[in-house]
């Protein structure tokens, strides 16, 4: 995979500190591309985002990430979430809060190097070990939006991926059911990394890059309806219609379908968008909410390439904000 290997190489030339690759759907598999990453860089992290407890056996996601961080030298981290388009498969998402928890804690002890027996409601181990080491304690995330997994991810996590909020509606309820979790557990708040996972485009054109991020933002809002009341969204009565007749199934819109469809309060919700001094405006007050640091997942405006967004990103956004904020 030349091309992916190539784009890790700017990416870490760029001076972001990781990347991530989705373990979703049947694209490459994560860690052949994880492994190329690991041997085409140097400095750069890397991860899945995210994967899940279903798909494979959490000791087998361990072992796997395992091996990345030996080939890259330390630099990998685990991330899991409830996992999404399962039913593809025909794999039910049961339990996932006690799944995540479990898988959790699968990966710290085989992390230890240790011979491991573990008798979970979801998942077992009979005196199992990682059969390679060295072995570090690899920094596990998990990735939420609904407040039980937040929860949980200040319980048993190294840190909390909160995703696609960009106001601090949003954030402040996403922190509170983190913060929440963590004293439930007994933890400090320094023991859980807080990472805002961002949907951005950046454009001189503010409705090129409005356009771009809208139809991810109208996926957002139909997988936040349980919690929309939670983080302050009140929906157009014209909008909840045209949600209503479709079920709130996943859009089949275009983005300019969804850019018609949606209010600015709502797009500012759940994506950052504009130019680059908008941008990084608004970088700064999901900063002061209390983000440890951003996680961008970019969606270039037409004409523009991944690639691009990349670069402008690193040279008219983070680099004036830096120190503070980091990708």
């Amino acid at each position: 995979m030349p091309e992916l290997a190539a784009r890790a190489r700017e990416y870490e030339a760029l001076g972001f500190s990781d990347v991530w690759v989705p373990d979703e759907r049947l694209l490459r598999n994560v860690y052949v591309s994880l492994a190329t990453i690991a041997t085409a860089t140097r400095r750069i992290g890397m991860g899945p985002a995210v994967t899940n407890p279903y798909t494979r056996h959490p000791a087998h996601t361990a072992a796997a990430i395992a091996t990345i961080d030996e080939l890259s030298g330390g630099r990998a981290t685990l991330a899991y979430g409830a996992g999404g388009g399962l039913d593809a498969y025909g794999i039910k998402r049961l339990h996932p809060v006690r799944a995540l928890r479990e898988a959790v804690q699968i990966a710290h002890l085989l992390f230890q190097g240790e011979t491991v027996t573990f008798d979970g409601e979801a998942f077992s181990l009979r005196a199992t070990q990682i059969d390679f080491g060295p072995l570090r304690r690899i920094p596990v995330y998990l990735a939420a939006r609904g407040p039980k997994i937040l929860q949980l991810a200040g319980e048993v996590a190294d840190g909390a991926i909160i995703g696609g909020f960009a106001e601090p509606g949003g954030l402040g309820y996403a922190l509170d059911m983190v913060r929440r979790g963590i004293e439930r557990a007994g933890r400090s708040p320094a023991d859980v990394d807080l990472m805002s996972w961002l949907y951005i485009c950046v454009d001189d054109d503010p409705v090129a890059a409005r356009t771009a991020i809208s139809k991810i933002v109208l996926a957002s809002l139909i997988t936040s309806r349980p919690i929309l009341d939670r983080i302050g969204i009140t929906l157009p009565a014209a909008l909840r219609d045209h949600l209503d007749a479709r079920g709130w199934r996943y859009p089949t819109e275009t983005p300019e379908e969804a850019a018609r469809l949606l209010p600015d309060h709502i797009v500012d919700a759940f994506a950052v968008h504009g130019t680059p001094a908008r941008v990084r405006e608004r970088l700064r007050a999901i900063r002061e909410c209390g983000i440890d640091h951003v996680s961008f997942v970019l969606f270039p405006s037409a004409g523009t390439s991944t690639a691009a967004l990349a670069r402008r990103i690193a040279q008219d956004v983070v680099s004036p904000l830096s120190p503070g904020v980091t990708a």
